[in-house]
């Protein structure tokens, strides 16, 4: 009875051994198998994620590579119910470009207010059709309790690009709900820590920056980006598809904000008017697009917007226009636009949505004269 049972367990043990080999070897073996390594050591790697997939092991794998290693590229892609344990905000050795999509992301917030070991060097971020799932109540006692730590407040300060596009939360089943006044502290607690944090955020290498898709943009969303955050190269912002009801003083202020800002996308959101500083500064023009918004009609000043130094093109295709008389600034401004930027007359097919007798009319074919 004794040998046998020291058989069998010594056959178990083996058993252990061998899967826990095989688990490591197999876990580093696709490591090694999805990311093809150029002449340079630059490794591209492409996963796509049935079920689980783990960027702490994925980080360790690195870490324990002794061969020189370039510029690393991470690519993910989760079939329906993949699951990334992913830490915000994604630092690994030389980790330059990230990109993930249709995936929940778990452990988002496992790493955040900690300070990270590994620097900033991500250029290129990219989240795509992703669900972030949280703790509500972790939420709340890390907005409540825990100081902003510059690591993650900021994030990856190198980046020249990054997209958040149909990023949603996902929060897991709670047991206690927090009240509307728990939330509301929480809520104003990291407005009042965002005005008063000790470290300013430097992107000055983002150049292109888009938010778009999401249902739930704070009202404090432009303040916390902006308090001390500079974006002294940023050219392409699009905000659009964000149900935005009114436009933020951070983008009708864009020059103090935005200096080198030269598209700014708010095309399908909820604007009902709109209002921007035309500085006489000698720059490029910056185009603005509101297509598809609920603007009825626009500002008295719109024709000065194309006679400074820097013209800002507006784009107000697909909105409700009404031609009554105050319509006539827009069409002179269309006019104008037309002539002083031809590769732009495709703005100047604004049409009028009522009153009825103009209903589908060229704004700028409507005779103003008895105005």
């Amino acid at each position: 009875m004794l040998i046998r049972r020291f058989i069998l367990s010594s056959i178990a043990s083996f058993a252990l051994f061998h899967a826990y080999t095989c688990f490591v070897i197999d876990t580093y073996s696709e490591f090694d198998q999805k990311c093809q390594t150029n002449t340079f050591g630059d490794r591209n790697c492409s996963f796509l994620v049935p079920n689980n997939w783990n960027f702490l092991k994925f980080r360790e794998w690195l870490e324990k590579t002794n061969e020189h290693i370039g510029d690393v590229s991470l690519d993910l892609t989760c079939m329906d119910g993949g699951t990334v344990f992913l830490p915000w905000p994604f630092r690994a050795r030389t980790l330059r470009k990230i990109q993930v999509r249709n995936c929940l992301i778990d452990g988002y917030y496992s790493e955040f207010n900690v300070e990270s070991k590994y620097p900033n060097t991500v250029k290129d971020m990219a989240l795509i059709d992703v669900a972030i799932l949280s703790d509500i109540n972790q939420l709340i006692e890390m907005n409540l309790n825990d100081p902003l730590v510059k690591s993650s407040t900021c994030g990856q300060e190198t980046n020249f690009r990054f997209i958040q596009r149909n990023v949603t939360f996902s929060f897991v089943p709670s047991k206690e709900v927090p009240s509307f006044d728990r939330l509301s502290e929480a809520f104003d607690s990291l407005a009042e820590k965002s005005k008063t944090q000790p470290f300013t955020c430097h992107f000055e290498n983002l150049v292109y920056l888009e938010h778009t898709g999401s249902k739930s943009v704070s009202r404090i969303h432009f303040d916390t980006m902006t308090d001390h955050s500079v974006y002294p190269k940023l050219k392409v912002f699009n905000f659009s598809s964000n149900y935005l009801p009114t436009i933020p003083r951070q983008l009708t202020r864009w020059l103090k904000f935005f200096p080198s800002l030269r598209l700014l996308d708010l095309s399908n959101n909820e604007i009902r008017e709109f209002s921007f500083e035309h500085p006489d500064v000698s720059q490029n023009s910056l185009y603005i697009s509101l297509a598809n918004n609920n603007i009825t009609s626009v500002p008295a000043d719109l024709p000065t917007y194309l006679n400074g130094k820097t013209p800002v093109l507006i784009n107000l295709l697909g909105n409700p226009i009404h031609c009554d008389c105050r319509a006539s600034v827009l069409s002179q401004y269309l006019k104008t636009l037309r002539r002083k930027a031809p590769q732009f007359k495709a703005l100047s097919n604004v049409k009028c949505h009522s009153p009825r007798a103009f209903a589908g009319r060229k704004v700028r074919t409507v005779n103003f004269k008895l105005c």
